[in-house]
């Protein structure tokens, strides 16, 4: 039930400034896990270019019947289909909309303050906030929406939501996914040596509010008016856990202001889906 998490690099090679939207943005079939934070990186991609998919597919985390037809060799998520071609993992999948014209133009048309496409794609600091996303972020979280088996049970709640899955379905994946997500947070732990997972999240966000929006003193990481990839993908990953009770209690904590209000601030720039 892991997610994908590689990002390629050097995928803003090409100069491109901002442009009228000549062509439509790509046909998107997006198959996902509701609490994935690597398919919710892609998705506020998506979400910032105004770009809808076709569909959102859930994926059963038990039986993945979903993805049935598609290369057995690849059995993760996310997996997006653009312009019927499948895309696997979530840095591919950003890959490829960043290399779309439409997608391009789409996000520049959205930000003024941001000239180039290598504003968007490069305007960051010395630190590495792809690898921060993904490794940082995106894999503590997991100990932390299952630090018990009550709490990756609620976690796993969302499953009452997807039409498709029938009762026993429902059933089956929030009482078995619950408790194999539980051993999996407790194997994360011990392989990270992590004592405490809430101190570690902290600490983690406190390194996105120290470094990346300087303490504050600028609004978004790109340090102009608008946000930039960087953004997106911090951004994405703590969107998965939307709903969940640590979400909330860490966006409320006092130390966590600056992190609050970016939160909302970049929220407020994405259509949701």
């Amino acid at each position: 039930m892991l997610c994908s998490v590689t990002l390629r690099r050097n995928i803003f090679s090409t100069n491109v400034t901002r442009r009228s939207l000549y062509s439509s943005l790509p046909d998107v079939t997006l198959y996902q896990y509701h609490i994935c934070p690597f398919c919710h990186k892609a998705k506020a991609l998506m979400g910032y270019a105004g770009l809808r998919p076709n569909q959102v597919i859930e994926v059963n985390p038990l039986t993945k019947a979903e993805l049935k037809g598609m290369p057995k060799d690849y059995r993760k998520v996310p997996i997006a289909v653009i312009d019927g071609h499948q895309v696997n993992g979530s840095g591919e999948i950003i890959k490829a909309l960043l290399e779309n014209d439409a997608v391009k133009d789409s996000i520049l048309s959205k930000s003024s303050s941001l000239d180039t496409w290598e504003a968007f794609g490069s305007a960051s600091s010395s630190h590495d906030w792809d690898q921060f996303a993904n490794q940082d972020l995106g894999s503590i979280l997991y100990p932390n929406i299952c630090s018990s088996l009550g709490d990756s049970y609620t976690a796993f709640g969302y499953v009452n939501d997807v039409e498709s899955f029938s009762t026993v379905q429902k059933y089956s994946i929030q009482a078995i996914g619950s408790l194999a997500m539980y051993f999996a947070a407790s194997r994360i732990k011990a392989k990270r040596g992590i004592d405490d997972e809430r101190a570690a999240l902290q600490n983690a966000l406190q390194k996105w509010q120290d470094d990346a929006l300087s303490n504050g003193s600028k609004i978004f990481s790109s340090g102009e008016n608008d946000p930039n990839l960087n953004d997106l993908l911090v951004y994405g990953t703590l969107r998965s856990v939307e709903g969940l009770p640590v979400h909330t209690k860490v966006l409320n904590q006092p130390e966590n202001t600056i992190l609050n209000e970016w939160y909302f601030r970049v929220k407020d720039r994405l259509i949701e889906f």
